[in-house]
């Protein structure tokens, strides 16, 4: 199990959070235009104040991949590092 250090994630947090933002309102933006394609109404009259959670829910999820994903890279670089030090790869 990774456990990170708060340093990592809080960096990890501050590095993407714009990213993540830009990548759930481009998300919303794409599912809008296709339900009014679809549809022809709006997605807020479907599901009116449940839309901004829908939103908010999707913008933690993408976040949590991403920094889920970060972390074990950051692990696997850690090992990789490890085997490295003590030779264990012949270069």
């Amino acid at each position: 199990m990774i456990i990170p250090s708060f340093c990592l994630y809080h960096f990890a947090v501050k590095l993407i959070w714009k990213r993540m933002l830009v990548l759930t309102l481009l998300f919303w933006l794409g599912v809008t235009g296709v339900y009014y394609v679809v549809n022809s109404a709006a997605v807020w009259h479907e599901y009116g104040w449940w839309l901004p959670l829908m939103v908010a829910g999707t913008y933690f999820l993408f976040m949590d991949v991403k920094l889920m994903l970060m972390m074990m890279r950051h692990e696997e670089k850690k090992k990789w590092k490890h085997y490295k030090l003590n030779g264990k790869i012949k270069e």
